[in-house]
């Protein structure tokens, strides 16, 4: 082969090695920005799926925050009133406040360990445990009220008997004058028993709430207490059916009186209403 002829081959082989290089090259090269945004978009779906992580858990623990913060206000209101109860022992009422008290630090607890959860599962799993730790609404909040609703009725009771007691002087002074007072004293009768009743059905709803405890998920705890709250609230309806009566009783007597011409001072404005 002449001279001429190897430099043409030796020319085409540069020329070859020349091509392949730059057809690596340009694979090399251009599998780059592919390479380069694969990573740009695994950390941007990261980025977004630690976003979405960080959003439902401040959802959980602010829904978790404010089921805390209602209940507190809650235990809170509810210690007011039965503290301000007049006839409850002094026992009674400690035993409720260290109950109301004991929910409120669990609670508080519970709201501190919420807000320092890192991950949405324990946060919800923190959460469920105002609903099933916690029974604030299905058992302290109903036992204390008809506690109170008790407690109302034996006060308005109260007042009615010293009220029926001046009624009924009037009405024996007014028998003595030789006055027909029988149905002045059916009516007193009735507003005796009544008011006797209405006591009886207090102490009943009082005496079948006071003993109860949280169930702490024991469902058959939960079925008995949720019994005895329902016979306590039937007590209490019960009893201010007969305040109602007894209060009408007393209306009938003062108009009575008045019709005969008695002076009937005594005053019939004693509030039958109880709450519930």
């Amino acid at each position: 082969m002449s001279i001429r002829n190897k430099s043409n081959m030796t020319s085409i082989k540069i020329g070859v090695s020349v091509a392949g290089f730059a057809a690596v090259a340009v694979l090399v090269l251009g599998a780059l920005p592919v390479s380069a945004q694969t990573i740009t978009a695994s950390v941007s779906a990261s980025a977004q799926l630690n976003a979405n992580a960080n959003a439902r858990l401040s959802t959980v623990v602010a829904r978790g925050d404010a089921d805390i913060d209602a209940r507190i206000t809650a235990l809170n209101k509810l210690n007011a009133r039965v503290q301000a109860l007049k006839n409850e022992s002094a026992a009674q009422k400690a035993s409720i406040a260290a109950q109301i008290q004991s929910n409120i630090n669990g609670l508080t607890a519970l709201k501190t360990k919420i807000d320092a959860a890192t991950d949405v599962t324990a946060a919800r799993s923190d959460s469920q445990l105002i609903f099933t730790s916690y029974r604030i609404y299905v058992l302290l909040v109903p036992q204390s009220w008809i506690l109170a609703s008790a407690d109302r009725v034996t006060t308005i009771a109260g007042l009615m008997t010293d009220l029926g007691a001046k009624i009924q002087a009037r009405i024996s002074a007014e028998q003595t004058a030789g006055t027909d007072v029988s149905a002045l004293t059916a009516a007193y009768a009735d507003m005796t028993a009544k008011i006797a009743d209405a006591n009886t059905k207090a102490a009943s709803a009082r005496a079948g709430v006071s003993s109860l405890t949280p169930d702490q998920g024991d469902q058959t705890k939960a079925a008995a207490n949720r019994a005895a709250l329902i016979a306590a609230r039937a007590d209490i309806k019960a009893a201010t059916q007969d305040l109602h009566a007894a209060r009408a009783d007393i209306k009938t007597m003062l108009q009575g009186l008045k019709a005969l011409g008695g002076s009937a001072s005594a005053s019939a404005t004693a509030s039958t209403t109880v709450s519930q």
